[in-house]
Order: structure tokens, then sequence, then C-alpha cells
């Protein structure tokens, strides 16, 4: 098992190459199922959430459950945006292991 420890000496020794594998499959389960609610409420209203927030804002739609789940939409999106810049560390990380491995 690769020590992530011998190559970064800053980083705690419980990161391994294991570990950091294990972070990744995280990240991209969690973006699946994240992007897989927010298809369900982009089927569900057919249309994007910013439009959506605008009918609200214009009183077009019915604001229950309309207004709730716009508010559990918009923490999809962030969740998925937070869980999209983890894979990238997560990935950056696991190449420059690589590089530190084999120089």
């Amino acid at each position: 098992m690769l020590q992530v420890t011998a190559y970064l000496p800053n980083l705690p020794e419980e990161i391994t190459a294991d570990s950091l594998e294990h972070l990744q499959a995280s990240a991209a389960s969690r973006e699946t199922l994240l992007l897989q609610i927010l298809q369900g409420f982009e089927r569900k209203y057919g249309s994007s959430l910013e439009i959506l927030e605008r009918q609200l804002d214009n009183r077009e739609v019915a604001e229950h459950p309309a207004w709730e789940e716009s508010i559990e939409w918009r923490n999809a999106l962030e969740e998925l945006e937070r869980a999209q810049v983890s894979r990238s560390i997560f990935a950056w990380l696991d190449n420059l292991l690589v590089q530190s491995a084999t120089s």
C-alpha cells in the first residue's frame, strides 16, 4: 500500500492510496445521486431551477410545495458543485502521488 506521507510529509499518516481511492469513489457516487435528484426536479417541473424561481417570484406557480422544493433543488445543486470540487481535488492529489511515486 502506498503511503502518501512518504511523498507529502505534511499530510496525515492515515491518508493512503486506498483511502484516496475510496474518497474518489464516494464523491462519484454522491454526484450520481445528486444528479438523479436534480433530474427528478427537472422532470417534475419541466424546467430549470432558475425558471421555477422566476415563476415563484412572479406568483405563476403555487408556493406550496414548489417553494420548499426549490430550496431542496438549490441545495442539491450546491452539493453537486461541492462534490465535483472534492472529486477534482482527489484526482489532483492522486495524480500528484503517482508523479511523486514515479520520481
